[in-house]
C-alpha cells in the first residue's frame, strides 16, 4: 500500500509539473501534519479550485506538494529536502509562490535555508503564505531566499500554540506581514485558514496590503499589525490591529493555565514532567535583508 501511494505521488507531481512547465508562475500548496490525504490542497479540492480560478487567468499554474505529514522534525526535514529538489525543477524566471497550511510552512521554511546553502542557487520563494503554521526558533524563514512573507493566523486556532510551545507571530521584519484572518466576520479555527475565500484572494494579497499601507504613509515595509477581512461579499479590507498585544498576552496567560492544569494533573499521578513555554522569539534567526 505505501509503494502504491509513492507511486501515485510521483505520477502526480510529474503530470502536474508537465501542466504547469510554461507558466509564468507557481503556487505549491503543502499540507500540514497529517494532512496528506487532505483534499483541500489537491485537484478539486476547495481550496485549490478558488486559488486556480484566480490564477488561471494570469498564465499561473497550481501545484499540490505531497509529503509524509509526520509529526516531528526529521519528517520536516526530508519534505523540505524534496520541495528544495521540486523548486529546482522550475526554470529560474518562474516567480514561485508558496501557500502553506500548519506545519506545511515549517517545511516551506526549512526548505528556504537548503536553497540559501547551495551557492549555486538560483531559485527565490516570491512569496511564502503561511496559514496557521507552528512558529518556532528552529523554523525561522531565510530571508535571503524569500522576497516576502504573509503570515495568517487566528486567534480562535487553538492548533497554532501547541499549548504555548509555538508562537503565532514572526520576529519583526520589513518584509515579514503577520496578518490577523478573519472570515465573514468571525476568526476562524485551525483548519478554517485555508477556506476557500483566502484562496480567492490569496495573489492579490500583496497588492492590496501594499496600497493599503502607502495609504497611511507606510512604504518601506509590512511589518504593520494588521487584520485582513475575507468577505463574500466584497474584496478583503485592512485596518491596523488594535488589540495585537492584548490577545497576545491572553493567548500566554491561556497557554499558562492549561500548562499549569495539565502539570498539576500529571504530578497528582506521580509523573514528572519538564518543559516551560517559549515566551519569545529572536529575530536573529531570520537572515537577509
Amino acid at each position: 500500500m505505501l509503494i502504491t501511494k509513492k507511486i501515485v505521488s510521483i505520477v502526480c507531481m510529474y503530470a502536474v509539473l508537465v501542466v504547469s512547465v510554461q507558466a509564468q508562475s507557481v503556487f505549491i500548496l503543502i499540507h500540514g501534519t497529517w494532512g496528506a490525504d487532505a483534499a483541500w490542497y489537491m485537484p478539486k479540492g476547495d481550496f485549490f479550485e478558488a486559488l486556480e480560478e484566480t490564477v488561471s487567468k494570469k498564465n499561473s499554474a497550481v501545484v499540490p506538494f505531497r509529503w509524509s505529514g509526520g509529526c516531528g522534525h526529521e519528517a520536516r526535514v526530508k519534505a523540505a529536502q524534496t520541495l528544495t529538489k521540486f523548486i529546482k525543477t522550475y526554470d529560474p524566471k518562474v516567480a514561485i509562490y508558496i501557500v502553506a497550511h500548519s506545519h506545511g510552512g515549517n517545511v516551506a521554511t526549512l526548505a528556504s535555508h537548503m536553497l540559501a546553502e547551495d551557492q549555486e542557487n538560483k531559485h527565490h520563494i516570491r512569496a511564502l503564505f503561511t496559514l496557521g503554521t507552528p512558529i518556532m526558533s528552529n523554523y525561522l524563514p531565510h530571508m535571503g531566499t524569500i522576497h516576502y512573507l504573509y503570515n495568517l493566523f487566528s486567534f480562535e486556532d487553538l492548533i497554532q500554540t501547541v499549548l504555548g510551545i509555538s508562537l503565532r507571530e514572526y520576529p519583526e521584519h520589513k518584509r515579514i506581514a503577520n496578518l490577523r484572518v478573519f472570515i465573514n466576520g468571525k476568526e476562524p479555527h485551525h483548519a478554517g485558514l485555508h477556506h476557500p475565500l483566502i484562496g480567492k484572494w490569496l495573489p492579490y494579497l500583496h497588492m492590496h496590503f501594499k496600497q493599503h499601507l502607502h495609504d497611511l504613509g507606510i512604504t518601506d515595509h509590512i511589518s504593520e499589525p494588521s487584520i485582513v477581512y475575507f468577505s463574500h461579499d466584497t474584496a478583503p479590507r485592512y485596518e491596523f490591529d488594535l488589540n495585537r498585544s492584548e490577545m497576545l498576552d491572553r493567548d500566554r496567560q491561556i497557554s499558562m493555565m492549561i500548562l499549569d492544569s495539565l502539570r498539576n494533573s500529571l504530578e497528582m499521578r506521580d509523573v514528572e514532567i519538564t518543559g516551560e513555554p517559549i515566551e519569545q522569539i529572536s529575530a536573529e534567526g531570520l537572515q537577509g535583508d
